[in-house]
C-alpha cells in the first residue's frame, strides 16, 4: 500500500503540472508542447510494443513534434494494476491495458475477456461502436479513464507449462501464473490450478526456479519473452481472446484542445489496426516456431471439459449488471 500511496502521490503531482502546461488555470488553453508516458507490460520483442512505438511515431510526426509519447516497456513504470491508479489520477501517462483491469472498475467491462465468450477474434468486432459499449465508455469515463482505442487485437490465449497438460487434472493443484485482476485470478481457480499473481516481468524468473509451473497469454506474447526457454509445453486451449484497449486519464484528456483529442483518437485506432494486423500475422507461424524450438504443442486437448469449468465464472463474478452475458452473447449473435 505503501508503494501505490506513493504511486498516486507522484500522479497528482503530474497531473498539476499537466494541467499548467495546457493551459489549465492561467487562462491559455493554446495547444502547447504535451509530453506523455505510454506503459505497457511487455517486452520491446513483442509486437505490440512496435504497435505502441508506431503510434508514438505517428502522433510526433502529424504534431509536428508538439506531441512526445515515450514508450515504456516491460512494466517499467509499475505493474499494470498501479499504472491504471496513475491514469485515474490525471497523470500523463497513457497504458496498453485489457478489459480485465477496466473490470476493476466497471465490472460489465470485464466480460470481454471472460473465458470462451468468443470463437474467433474477428467476433470481437461485432461489439466495436455498440450502444451497449459506449456506454462501458460513459461508466469509465465517470471514474477517470478515457478509452481511445478498443481495436488492438491482442491474442488468443494459451497454457505454456513445464509438464504436459491434457486435461484438468494436469492442473491440480499447480503454481499458474494469472495477471492480477478478478477474472484471471477466478479462471485460473475454475480450472483447479493455485493462481499466483506474479508481475509479468518476473514471470521468467520463476519459471526457471520452478516458484511458477505454468502461465496463460498468446502464443506470439510468451514467444518473444523467451519462456520456452524455460516451459516446454504448449496447451492450445484457446480459452480467452483478448482484444486490449489503450486508455489514458479523461482529467488530462478533456484537457487538452480538442485537435488534440482529435488525433490522440484517430493514431491510437490507426494504431490499434496495425497492431491487430502484426498480431494475427504473427500467430499463423507460432505453432511451427515453437516446435522448431524443441517446446511440445498439445492439441489433443479436451477444450470442452476447460468451457464447461470456467463457465462458473459467468455466474460468480462480482458486480455484473443482471443479463449481461445474455446481452453480450446476442450482440455476438448478429
Amino acid at each position: 500500500m505503501h508503494g501505490l500511496s506513493s504511486l498516486i502521490r507522484a500522479a497528482s503531482a503530474a497531473v498539476a503540472v499537466g494541467l499548467v502546461a495546457l493551459g489549465v488555470g492561467s487562462g491559455d488553453a493554446r495547444a502547447q508542447d504535451f509530453k506523455l508516458r505510454l506503459s505497457h507490460p511487455l517486452t520491446t520483442g513483442d509486437q505490440a510494443h512496435v504497435a505502441m512505438v508506431y503510434f508514438a511515431d505517428n502522433v510526433k510526426k502529424r504534431s509536428n513534434g508538439k506531441i512526445d509519447i515515450t514508450v515504456f516497456p516491460a512494466d517499467q513504470m509499475g505493474r499494470q494494476k498501479d499504472v491504471g491508479e496513475m491514469v485515474r489520477q490525471g497523470a500523463n501517462v497513457i497504458q496498453l491495458t485489457d478489459a480485465l483491469f477496466l473490470g476493476e472498475w466497471v465490472p460489465d467491462a470485464a466480460i470481454l475477456q471472460a473465458p470462451y465468450l468468443m470463437e474467433k477474434p474477428e467476433d470481437f468486432r461485432k461489439i466495436l461502436g455498440t450502444e451497449w459499449l459506449e456506454d462501458v465508455n460513459k461508466q469509465l469515463a465517470a471514474k477517470g479513464v478515457r478509452v481511445l482505442s478498443w481495436n488492438n487485437y491482442f491474442g488468443t490465449r494459451q497454457i505454456m507449462s513445464r509438464k504436459p497438460i491434457r486435461s484438468l487434472a494436469d492442473l491440480s493443484g499447480a503454481n499458474f501464473r494469472a495477471a492480477a485482476a478478478p477474472m484471471y485470478v477466478q479462471t485460473v481457480a475454475a480450472m483447479g490450478a493455485k493462481p499466483v499473481t506474479t508481475g509479468f516481468a518476473e514471470v521468467y524468473t520463476g519459471l526457471a526456479q520452478g516458484a511458477l509451473d505454468m502461465l496463460e497469454a498468446p502464443l506470439p506474447t510468451m514467444w518473444a519473452s523467451k519462456f520456452y526457454e524455460q516451459a516446454k509445453f504448449v496447451t492450445l486451449t484457446a480459452h480467452m481472446i483478448a482484444w486490449d484497449p489503450v486508455i489514458m486519464s479523461e482529467t488530462y484528456f478533456k484537457a487538452m484542445p480538442a485537435d488534440v483529442q482529435k488525433m490522440l483518437l484517430e493514431e491510437s485506432s490507426r494504431a490499434a489496426d496495425h497492431m491487430t494486423k502484426l498480431k494475427l500475422e504473427e500467430e499463423e507461424d507460432m505453432v511451427r516456431k515453437y516446435e522448431a524450438a524443441g517446446v511440445t504443442v498439445i492439441k489433443d486437448v479436451d477444450r470442452k471439459a476447460f468451457r464447461d469449468a470456467t463457465a462458473k465464472v459467468y455466474d460468480t463474478y462480482a458486480g455484473w449488471t443482471p443479463g449481461l452475458h445474455a446481452k453480450v452473447k446476442a450482440l455476438l449473435a448478429k
